[in-house]
């Protein structure tokens, strides 16, 4: 058979296939290409091929991939080849085969491609280049979410996730697996709503191995596990006294008791099929819903021991929300959240923490048995630690250890006085460093008492004083400098005299930047001036 003969007679097959086929001649040049392959750059009926894949297939045949074909069938070989979409998604791989056909008159090579992983694109395609920026999204994508393709085009992807933690945990996986196949992540439309999306995505680098893009698609289907969770989980749910609900991994509530319902004052139809940003404010929504992403992404349960309720600030809940794993216990399917009223031991921990506070400026912030924060009191330092306090401040403090946001200095003294409170209950007081929001270190007094009476669990009450300021005036020079007026003296020699030492000694307590404890406390017996104003110029009343 000729060329023109293999032509007509494999022609016609090729145009069939759903995927990628051309037949090429010797050299590489492109004879046929089916309309799957047209299609990719929205080609004109008569183009054969899109350009970029013509001189990269050319590229392949002059360096001797479809030449010096042997009189047998040859073996099929292999290419992996990148190819620009035509839906404003970007660049993909496509891994192809080649079979060499002889002809009496030549050769010609048959060449069928695959899209790895991501498909052909008409889903909704994104490109996305390494340092984040959104290189390529499809209309269907854009479309979506709300967004003319200008408003994603260009902008940091990192902006419409709808949690840091998703981002990170689709980046890495592609670093680590260069593949991801049927994802979930929940992005943030335009309007501030979340959009949970199945995706897949690969990572497409060069022929050195060198990271060009991130390029996938999201698909928009039903959650599988909806009907499933409601039938499993709806007595379990309506037997519990306290409010309590379970929601697939599309955010969306299945089942809801009456304690539930009552407390978002909403029937029934409201809430179920919806998620708490359909009847919620959406500034409130966004709190359970990054709390039900935490537990999808982490896979893990997440509690929050205090936070004030959505609708009525009020009204206080110890709120827990456990993963529903699937038959397998490899996937998240949903959560089971239940939240338990515990007013009355807030407003009793409210007083609690008031007593605590000597001064005006004193911050109270209690931690759980392992340094967790759980609540601060409503005043702050300045500048301040973690900002104004607001609302529902509760639901983002996120039980961060303490220790987190300490000098690495002062960490092992910290950590002493810690096991000291909560393992053998015994108050401490210690200076240490905290990071505040201006990025610096400001230095804290800090009060360290355990108490269990109020929850029946062991806690730990801090009472934060900023004493930044202070500092300078426990200076060795300053405080000498109040000996002197506590005693009378007006020099160092007189100074001396009153403390039964040398001269000397005062001006070496200078130099080394220390004065001995026995001056401080001699003085202050003898001349009833306060200990704590020798040291650091604070009067009684102020303390």
């Amino acid at each position: 058979m000729t060329v023109n003969d293999l032509l007509d007679f494999y022609s016609p097959r090729l145009e069939d296939m759903s995927d990628l086929a051309l037949i090429l001649d010797q050299t590489g040049a492109v004879l046929f290409a089916n309309e799957a392959v047209r299609k990719i750059q929205s080609a004109p009926p008569k183009s054969l091929a899109p350009e970029d894949i013509i001189e990269q297939l050319q590229n392949q045949g002059r360096a001797g991939e479809f030449s010096n074909l042997p009189d047998n069938t040859p073996p099929v070989r292999e290419a992996r080849l990148r190819v620009i979409l035509p839906d404003g998604a970007g660049t993909r791989h496509v891994n192809w085969k080649f079979v060499g056909i002889p002809a009496t008159d030549g050769a010609i090579t048959l060449a069928w491609g695959t899209f790895r992983a991501t498909g052909p694109g008409q889903e909704m395609g994104f490109t996305v280049l390494p340092n984040g920026i959104i290189q390529a999204a499809s209309p269907a994508l854009c479309s979506i979410c709300g967004y003319s393709r200008d408003e994603l085009v260009g902008r940091p992807a990192r902006q419409f996730y709808y949690t840091a933690a998703s981002r990170k945990r689709i980046v890495n996986q592609l670093n680590e697996r260069n593949e991801v196949e049927n994802g979930a992540v929940t992005l943030r439309c335009k309007d501030g709503s979340p959009l949970t999306l199945w995706y897949s995505a690969e990572s497409i680098r060069g022929t050195s191995g060198r990271l060009l893009a991130y390029s996938g698609f999201f698909q928009q289907r039903p959650f599988t596990f909806s009907s499933k969770l409601a039938g499993e989980f709806t007595r379990i749910v309506d037997a519990l006294p306290d409010l309590a609900w379970v929601s697939g991994r599309d955010l969306r509530i299945v089942a809801a008791n009456q304690a539930y319902l009552r407390a978002y004052k909403r029937e029934r139809a409201e809430v179920i099929g919806q998620s708490e940003y359909d009847f919620l404010n959406p500034e409130q929504a966004r709190f359970p819903i990054e709390a039900a992403l935490k537990v999808f992404e982490e896979k893990q349960e997440l509690l929050h021991p205090a936070v004030p309720h959505l609708t009525d600030p009020q009204v206080w809940y110890r709120v827990i929300r456990r993963p529903i794993f699937d038959d397998d216990r490899q996937e998240v399917i949903g959560l089971l959240g239940i939240a338990q009223d515990i007013s009355a031991k807030v407003v009793q921990e409210n007083a609690f923490m008031e007593q605590l506070r000597a001064r005006e400026e004193d911050v109270v912030v209690v931690t759980d048995d392992q340094g967790r924060i759980l609540r601060r009191s409503a005043q702050t330092l300045n500048p301040s630690i973690y900002g104004r306090p607001q609302t529902f401040d509760a639901y983002t403090l996120d039980m961060r250890p303490v220790l987190d946001l300490l000098h690495a200095d002062d960490l092992p003294a910290v950590r002493k006085a810690m096991h000291l409170v909560l393992r053998e209950r015994r108050e401490q007081h210690l200076e240490c460093r905290i990071r505040n929001q201006a990025g610096n270190y400001s230095t804290v007094l800090a009060r360290l008492l355990f108490h269990d009476a109020i929850y029946g669990e062991p806690r730990m009450y801090v009472v934060v004083r900023d004493i930044t300021e202070q500092m300078g005036l426990r200076k060795a020079t300053m405080v000498i400098e109040r000996l002197k007026l506590a005693s009378g003296a007006h020099t160092d020699r007189e100074l001396a005299s009153f403390l039964n030492v040398s001269a000397a000694a005062i001006s070496n307590a200078r130099k080394n930047e220390r004065v001995p404890p026995d001056w401080i406390i001699d003085t202050g017996l003898r001349t009833g001036r306060s200990i704590d104003w020798i040291v650091s110029a604070v009067v009684p009343n102020q303390v």
